[in-house]
């Protein structure tokens, strides 16, 4: 009784502790929670119209990107500019996916899986498609239906256990090189169907073709006296501060702007040292006996040298600079160096000189030999074989060749020595060319067998084998430290922008400044692949100094931040300026136009000489002319020479530059017939492409893209 009698009296705390208990339980849950919704709010690098980017959706992309742009260039290592510019490609078109799939939404456009198919293998390919390097004939060098629908049925196969390894990855880079295309033409599609509804909405009238077809056909010859604004001192006009910002809030929309950043920065050439200069030296000097004497040359080479031994041999006239003097004037056996050239110590050998055919062009039915080697082997020979005896090359290797030309019947085009042994190897290299025109052969490469048939072979030129020894002298991790040293002392007490520019220039750095850093930027004023840079002047404080950066060209950066302008618009102290030349001018031009009498009487030469007026003639303008011949822009002037009477002297007219008085002298009006529907035709064919870029840019304009891709990228 005692016992619950205490828990009554302390029922009040129980309740506070079972109370606080399910609020940590609560709001433990919750934290959790919030934790994953906070973690997907950090994983997602924009929103496109109220729809979140994820980083994993955009890297994704990015990576499909990459793998296009490798297979089509052939290239395997991308610079930072090219990967720079592939994420910016990404990301609008990803921008433009997401509006053209909204606004489809909205209109009820689609695209559907027959209209892809007729794009493809309908009766007219698209040209996208038709583009495509893997559907392209080598001899005719266009689109060849056969070798596309080979390749779809291709990677459309569900059981690839006859192929290779390396040739299951080849088909699945493939299939997934179409998967992108195919993305893509769904997209452009689509875009052309909604180009289509703005340019049929926006088509021209009768009376729109009749005012151009009289504005182009009609033009005038004029004389002309100006007064250049810059003639008349500014000194004599004043431009308050209420007149400014008047005229800033009318055209403020002139002035919008991205945010953007503005940094001062040092740049830091890392050059090798002397010191390091005489290492190289010194380990060139002790390998040269060897390179001049040594039976197998590239065993050195390919241990010792920056580039790698050249196993074939090529063409004299394919060689430049001090190599070209050297094929052209050296023996067999004969050994030039060590020199030093374009910063690298050098020796060259002559392994061998030769005359034979610079190109050859070839077929093959190509045996991969990633399984039963003998096998291969084997069919390899029997194909040679009947071959010999007059089998059909073309349907041999569409049957048994297991590479991208078996559906060419083998062809692999003319080709010179180098690239066949940088493609294949040097043991084709070397029979293709010692083989004889016509000759079949078999090789076996690092690949698999080839069958080959030598098919032409061009006229015997001068070739030459070189052993080249390169050892470029770089900066040693010495000369690095050395350098980071020096810059990371003087950045220690100077860590504000202000101190660290004023040390950096007493201590002999130059200082520059990139004025306008976008956040899209790929380099800080004029260094390239500088991203880190950016991120760093996009992620910190005004004032704020970076660590030491360092970029793939051996330069060291410190950037510091110097400006934040994240402003919707310009400010007044920005165009201030610009603004103020423009009401000057204005001011000007009323000050000239009051000083002219102009009457019926006036004389244009008279006019001229007595106000400092400098005069010309123009002829064969028209209206639809943008520019006036020796004057530029100046639209004002152009209307109101294209409306004048002949002969007659006009009023003043207030331009761009200067003020203009001026007389029509002759008018050409050709006798055209007028042709409405031809006339209506050109002008809908011109306003096109205006249209479409305008559409899409009026959409992205009203569309709320929030990039924050700077935080990641």
């Amino acid at each position: 009784m005692a016992t619950l009698q205490k828990i009554r009296s302390q029922a009040v705390l129980l309740l506070i502790v079972v109370g606080v208990a399910l609020f940590a339980f609560i709001i433990g849950d919750f934290l959790t929670s919030g934790s994953t919704i906070m973690r997907q709010s950090q994983e997602n690098i924009a929103e496109i119209n109220g729809s979140p980017l994820n980083y994993k959706e955009y890297d994704a992309r990015i990576l499909e990107m990459e793998e296009v742009y490798k297979m089509q260039t052939g290239q395997n290592n991308l610079q930072s500019d090219i990967m720079h510019q592939i994420r910016e490609s990404v990301f609008e078109t990803i921008v433009r996916e997401r509006l053209l799939d909204d606004q489809a939404q909205d209109l009820g456009v689609s695209v559907t899986a027959k209209e892809l198919y007729d794009m493809v293998n309908g009766q007219n390919v698209h040209y996208m498609v038709q583009q495509m390097p893997f559907f392209q004939n080598p001899e005719t060098g266009r689109f060849d239906r056969s070798m596309m629908m080979n390749f779809l049925r291709t990677i459309q196969q569900e059981d690839f256990s006859m192929y290779s390894a390396e040739a299951q990855e080849q088909i699945k880079q493939m299939k997934n090189y179409w998967l992108f295309w195919e993305n893509n033409l769904k997209y452009v599609r689509l875009d052309e169907k909604m180009v289509n509804m703005v340019t049929k909405a926006v088509g021209a009238n009768s009376l729109d073709a009749k005012d151009e077809f009289e504005a182009s056909r009609r033009s005038v010859d004029f004389e002309y006296a100006s007064k250049s604004y810059a003639s008349v001192p500014d000194s004599s006009f004043k431009v308050s501060l209420k007149e400014l910002s008047r005229r800033y809030e009318e055209q403020k929309e002139r002035f919008k702007q991205e945010p953007y950043r503005s940094a001062a920065y040092v740049v830091v050439d890392i050059l090798p040292s002397q010191e390091d200069n005489d290492a190289i030296k010194a380990r060139i000097d002790k390998i040269a006996t060897d390179f001049s004497t040594e039976e197998n040359v590239a065993t050195t080479v390919n241990s010792e040298s920056d580039l790698p031994y050249v196993d074939c041999y090529i063409a004299n006239n394919q060689f430049s600079g001090s190599l070209k003097d050297f094929v052209q004037q050296a023996a067999v056996g004969e050994v030039k160096g060590p020199y030093f050239e374009d910063n690298a110590w050098i020796m060259l050998r002559m392994m061998g000189k030769i005359n034979r055919s610079d190109s050859v062009k070839a077929r093959q039915i190509f045996i991969s030999n990633a399984g039963d080697r003998k096998a291969a082997e084997r069919l390899a020979d029997s194909l040679l074989n009947v071959l010999r005896r007059g089998g059909d090359f073309v349907a041999l290797a569409g049957q048994y060749s297991q590479d991208r030309t078996a559906s060419d019947g083998g062809e692999m085009g003319w080709f010179r020595e180098i690239d066949a042994y940088s493609g294949i190897g040097p043991e084709f290299a070397e029979a293709c060319f010692t083989a004889y025109k016509n000759q079949f052969l078999t090789v076996n490469s690092k690949f698999g067998w080839h069958v080959v048939q030598i098919q032409d072979k061009t006229k015997a030129v001068a070739k030459s084998k070189v052993a080249q020894l390169y050892l470029a002298v770089t900066p040693s991790s010495k000369t690095y430290s050395a350098e980071y040293n020096k810059l990371s002392k003087l950045m220690a007490g100077n860590s504000k922008a202000e101190d660290f520019i004023l040390a950096a220039r007493e201590a002999g750095y130059q200082v520059s400044n990139a004025a306008v850093v976008k956040s899209t930027d790929n380099s800080i004023g004029n260094v390239p692949e500088m991203r880190q840079a950016v991120r760093y002047v996009f992620n910190n404080k005004l004032g704020d100094v970076s660590t030491v950066l360092e970029n793939s060209n051996n330069q060291f950066v410190v950037v510091a931040v110097t400006g934040i302008y994240d402003n919707k618009y310009l400010s007044l102290d920005q165009v201030r300026d610009e603004l103020s030349r423009e009401i000057i001018n204005e001011k000007k031009a009323a000050s000239i136009i009051a000083s002219l009498q102009v009457d019926d009487n006036t004389v244009l030469s008279d006019l001229a000489k007595s106000h400092s007026m400098q005069t010309d003639t123009v002829r064969l303008v028209n209206f639809s002319m943008r520019r006036i011949t020796g004057l530029g822009e100046e639209p004002a002037l152009l209307a109101a020479v294209m409306n004048a009477a002949k002969g007659e002297l006009s009023q003043p007219v207030a331009g761009k530059n200067a003020v203009y008085v001026f007389r029509v002298l002759s008018q050409v009006e050709p006798e055209i017939e007028f042709d409405v529907v031809a006339e209506k035709r050109n002008q809908d064919m011109n306003n096109n492409y205006r249209l479409t870029y305008q559409a899409y840019q009026a959409l992205r304009d009203a569309a709320k893209v929030e990039d924050n891709r700077i935080r990641f990228y």
